[in-house]
């Protein structure tokens, strides 16, 4: 209606009262009284507060009463929120590699369905659901049929959409996850999924079949079971000094026959230096004697990253990150008084024979 300042108060129902007609001095105005078909969830066409509004379940529409077809019998037209057709899957989740998994899916307040189902995985299979009572049961599609998985996760959901074969439309739906374990190179990461992950430590690999693991002391399915470096203090190293640098761990494997041992291997601007390690324990490891130096003076500490590696290339996770830190006292200290502002960490002193900034072992007349 053009102007609107001029409709007038009296209105009326259309006799079979789905549309209201409104009048002004110069026009009459056919109005439907409800929209119910914006609606496209039963929760939402139930919560929109419009009472003409129902949600008929074998054609997965909002509509009125009248409009759903056999409207009369049980569940088949919902007219309160808690009448839509819930699901729940179990399982919920599909590793990648398993080839054909049955689903169990629970249903409550589904109209009768003996003429049958059929359960759809998004585009990717279409397969016949058998009922029982209030539970269908789905086949899932084969590994070859399922969803790539995104390089930064571990799973890819999918939509299995149960379609009633009455009428070609969906009942329900609900959200199946594909996920692959393997995507972990990492134990932490591993057993910290939200899947059944484990980790089998002696074969560096993240799996949802703890039965694939090489030996049973190799599965590993709890963060405190992983192997790792464990804090014990800053590694505080002068530049150019040969020394070992011993740390703490937890449950460092004892590498089995054919297995190569562990290494240590730092990355000092830009190159990579592998040292050899020392096991002495499930809790405690060594990086051999050697010197470790870096380039220029105008850095006077270089934060250098650290890897701990066994059998050459299954890394022990550094869940705090810990390095090694590398310093040269005389570094923007060329004087006595900056040199004694060094950190006592450093343990710097002023070599007044040779008047530079070194350790006291250094200087040859303290």
């Amino acid at each position: 209606m053009k102007d609107r300042s001029s409709v007038l108060p009296d209105m009326a129902f259309s006799p079979d009262h789905h549309h209201l007609y409104t009048m002004s001095h110069t026009q009459v105005v056919q109005i439907q009284v409800e929209h119910c078909d914006q609606y496209s969830r039963c929760e939402e066409c139930l919560s929109s507060g419009d009472p003409h509004c129902g949600w008929c379940v074998l054609h997965n529409k909002c509509v009125r009463r009248d409009r759903c077809e056999r409207s009369d019998e049980p569940f088949r037209f919902a007219d309160e929120i808690g009448r839509c057709v819930k699901v729940s899957a179990h399982p919920d989740s599909i590793a990648v590699s398993e080839h054909v998994v049955p689903l169990l899916l629970e249903v409550s307040n589904v109209p009768d369905l003996s003429t049958g189902v059929t359960c759809s995985f998004g585009n990717l299979a279409e397969v016949e659901g058998h009922i029982s009572g209030n539970s269908i049961l789905c086949l899932s599609p084969t590994s070859q049929d399922v969803p790539l998985i995104p390089a930064d996760r571990d799973w890819s959901g999918v939509e299995l959409k149960v379609v009633a074969k009455e009428t070609g439309h969906m009942v329900v739906s609900t959200e199946v996850k594909f996920y692959n374990c393997s995507t972990h190179s990492m134990c932490l990461s591993c057993v910290s999924s939200a899947f059944q992950c484990h980790w089998c430590k002696y074969r560096n690999t993240c799996t949802h079949d703890p039965n694939s693991c090489s030996f049973l002391e190799g599965h590993v399915n709890a963060s405190e079971l992983c192997p790792q470096l464990v804090r014990s203090g800053e590694v505080v190293i002068v530049a150019g000094d040969v020394k070992p640098i011993t740390l703490k761990a937890r449950n460092l494997p004892q590498p089995q026959s054919g297995q190569r041992g562990y290494e240590c291997v730092f990355s000092i601007q830009g190159v990579t230096h592998r040292v050899t390690a020392l096991r002495f324990n499930s809790t405690s490891v060594q990086c051999q004697n050697r010197s470790y130096v870096y380039e220029g003076m105008k850095v006077s500490e270089l934060a250098v990253d650290l890897s701990i590696v066994w059998n050459n290339n299954f890394i022990i996770d550094n869940p705090e990150g810990i390095k090694v830190h590398l310093y040269k006292c005389g570094a923007q200290r060329e004087s006595c008084g900056v040199c004694l502002k060094a950190e006592r960490r450093f343990s710097c002193g002023w070599c007044v024979s040779e008047g530079r900034c070194t350790l006291r072992k250094h200087c040859t007349s303290p």
